[in-house]
């Protein structure tokens, strides 16, 4: 008898160790509500590149007013063009994210609202293409020579480009933030989520104002 309540209490044991073993799963993964998920699975995307553009200036250069070392001349010269082209990039880095950043509201939608976009030009990815060179009888400038004279003019080129960063800045925001929707809807569909994304409110009202003077 004594064998048998022991052989009882070993199986009943044995059944509550199944059975705890088989629920722990399934209540921790009840445990993780989906909102949770969803900020955890967002940060670890962390800083994603969304956008990328190429800078376009031209820079003039008098050869009469702007020579190097002996190369001005008496009569002159006709000017040149050069074009300048840089690559510039938009951000966003997602691991800023954080509980108030997502917001459950009381039909179930989820508000996401995203740090805000970065924008960075590439710097040492300048490339020069000469547009228009004097003619005839007229001196063209040596590739040493221009590229001193682009040397020497670089705080007014670094400018022009900054310049041209903030003419972009609306469409890079714009393929940005349609593009980080496409990245996060597998996420969102995984998780059975309706979510309204949010840009931040310096990029958001940016966008309306531009949507606004666009004719």
């Amino acid at each position: 008898m004594h064998r048998l309540y022991s052989w009882i209490s070993y199986l009943m044991l044995a059944f509550l160790a199944l059975s705890l073993g088989a629920c722990t799963p399934k209540e921790e993964q009840e445990e993780t509500p989906p909102v949770q998920l969803l900020l955890l699975q967002a940060q670890s995307l962390s800083r994603l590149e969304l956008a990328t553009t190429q800078l376009r200036i031209v820079l003039k250069i008098d050869p009469h007013r702007d020579g190097f070392l002996g190369f001005k001349k008496l009569f002159g010269s006709k000017e040149t063009r050069v074009e300048l082209l840089s690559q510039a990039a938009a951000y966003c880095d997602l691991s800023l994210l954080t509980e108030k950043s997502i917001v459950q509201q009381a039909d179930s939608t989820v508000d996401l609202y995203l740090p805000p976009i970065e924008l960075k030009r590439e710097l040492d990815n300048v490339h020069h293409n000469v547009l228009q060179e004097p003619t005839g009888l007229r001196r063209r400038l040596s590739t040493n020579e221009l590229d001193e004279i682009i040397r020497s003019r670089q705080a007014m080129i670094d400018g022009l480009i900054a310049q041209a960063l903030e003419r972009e800045r609306p469409t890079l925001i714009r393929t940005a933030s349609a593009t980080l929707s496409e990245k996060l809807q597998p996420i969102f569909r995984d998780l059975r989520l309706t979510v309204r994304i949010h840009l931040d409110e310096a990029d958001a009202t940016l966008l309306s104002s531009t949507k606004s003077t666009t004719p």
